[in-house]
């Protein structure tokens, strides 16, 4: 029939508006899930793990359904489509500023947990770790050779180095290599931060010389692992201000004896915990820090004692006369067989008359289970 083609609408020349209007209506759903989903979620501080969640959403929105790229892009090429690009932008800035959102909780606890450090009489035993006990020999004005035992820090207080691996542990459980690459980087900035505020508090108060000690270890130490090339100009003037205001509190002669073996330990202790707090170190300090050398030396309380010397090889056995003849007289190990080189004649006699080679001869003949046929 002529009228076979007439319709509420023709299928075939109006397929590009139909399309055009899915995609409209895709893009303007996206953009309600994502003001909603904000509105109702991102206020609640209790349940910061809904942020990690709701990150990992909007990594996997587009990735898992191809479908709603489609419907997206609509009639036009994925290079070329504005409203996927638009959408997309939309749904990546949503997941990091979830990301953010945990990231920041995670952080308020790090400073909780590092304001544990006081500079108070009680909070020394919880604070300061075991010392190294270091031998250092001095000229006397007499010209004799004086021995003296100076205590050195060989780690980071224990407030510090635990809520920074805490802080590690719970970013790696959350698998930060599918973060945001803009995430981590600004991250390790926040933490020197804290860390150089919470010691400018510390080191405004009346501070023993031990206790300034080991806070210059800490400053050094957090320096070495989380200040990169590209923030070294940013913390410079703050950092130079506070280990200048930290020294001050430590003899001047004292502190030049203490700074070479202060300077190698916290090397050492970098060295360790590269490896554990890994997601914290910017790019560049890992690459210098797993350069760092460590004695293979044992420490008595924070290293253990490796075999630096591997198992000898055991020595081959001889073996007799006797078995060397049935070994050769067996067609699946003749040296035809096994294309072995051939064996000199006169250096077999002469190794058949060596003291080795006959007390073997004499100890495998002996045996009366040892080369029996079968």
């Amino acid at each position: 029939r002529g009228d076979e083609g007439e319709g509420p609408f023709d299928k075939y020349s109006d397929s590009e508006e139909i399309i055009e209007q899915c995609s409209s209506i895709s893009r303007q759903q996206i953009v309600e899930l994502v003001a909603s989903l904000r509105s109702q979620h991102v206020g609640d501080r209790e349940n910061t793990e809904l942020a990690l969640l709701l990150a990992r959403l909007y990594q996997a929105l587009f990735p898992l359904v191809p479908n709603l790229v489609l419907s997206v892009r609509g009639k036009q090429k994925e290079k070329d489509s504005c409203s996927l690009a638009e959408v997309s932008f939309l749904v990546e800035k949503e997941a990091e500023d979830m990301f953010n959102v945990w990231i920041s909780s995670k952080l308020s606890q790090f400073s909780t947990s590092l304001f544990s450090l006081t500079s108070t009489a009680g909070s020394f035993l919880t604070s300061l770790p075991a010392w190294d006990k270091v031998t250092i020999s001095e000229t006397g004005d007499s010209g004799q050779e004086i021995n003296s035992i100076i205590s050195i820090p060989p780690s980071p207080s224990l407030p510090l180095i635990t809520s920074l691996l805490s802080l590690a542990s719970t970013i790696h459980r959350s698998h930060p290599s599918s973060f945001p690459q803009s995430l981590l980087s600004p991250t390790s900035i926040n933490i020197f931060q804290m860390i150089l505020s919470h010691y400018a508090s510390l080191s405004s108060q009346a501070l023993t010389q031990n206790f300034a000690l080991q806070l210059l270890f800490d400053l050094h130490f957090t320096q070495t692992l989380l200040v990169s090339r590209d923030t070294k100009e940013q913390f410079s003037t703050t950092l130079s201000t506070l280990l200048s205001s930290l020294e001050t509190n430590i003899d001047p002669f004292d502190l030049s004896v203490f700074s070479p073996h202060l300077h190698s330990r916290v090397k050492k202790a970098a060295a360790r915990c590269v490896s554990g707090l890994g997601c914290l170190v910017p790019a560049d300090r890992v690459a210098i820090i797993s350069s760092y050398k460590i004695s293979t030396t044992q420490d008595s309380h924070n290293i253990l004692c490796v075999e630096p010397q591997p198992c000898p090889r055991f020595q081959l056995l001889p073996l007799s006369t006797a078995s060397l003849a049935k070994v050769s007289a067996k067609a699946a190990l003749s040296p035809t067989h096994l294309q072995l080189p051939a064996v000199d004649a006169k250096k077999t006699a002469a190794g058949n008359k060596s003291p080795v080679h006959r007390a073997a001869a004499s100890f495998f003949g002996s045996m009366p289970w040892f080369g029996t046929n079968s």
